[in-house]
């Protein structure tokens, strides 16, 4: 199971779409204050998020996973303009495992994932 967080259609319904093309059963929502509770409640693989969000941004949602222990092993996967580098840094330092380009998630996202579930 893969939690998508996104407000913009695209490339949040792309992210979707190439999830159940991969195989993964997937939920989707687009309030990020849902995310922690949907977390609990379903314990998916992965977390996959729209950083950057119409008033602030997903780095707080972040920060409040990795402080949750029994949601902290969760990786999240961020993505956004890579030219905002602010959010970038601020989403590593959070907790998110990768941040990704927001134009090439759809093609990279088996490539990412790979990434982001390896083991350490």
């Amino acid at each position: 199971l893969a939690i998508v967080f996104y407000e913009k259609l695209l490339p949040g319904t792309q992210v979707v779409n190439r999830l159940t093309d991969l195989g993964y059963r997937v939920m989707a929502t687009q309030a990020a204050i849902d995310v922690p509770r949907l977390v609990r409640e379903h314990r998916p693989m992965v977390v996959i998020a729209d950083l950057a969000l119409r008033s602030g941004d997903f780095c707080g949602v972040i920060a409040q996973l990795r402080a949750s222990p029994d949601l902290a092993h969760v990786p999240v996967l961020g993505y956004c303009d890579p030219k905002n580098r602010g959010l970038v840094e601020a989403a590593i330092e959070a907790g998110a495992k990768l941040v990704a380009a927001e134009q090439g998630i759809p093609d990279q996202l088996p490539q990412l994932l790979d990434h982001v579930l390896s083991v350490e």
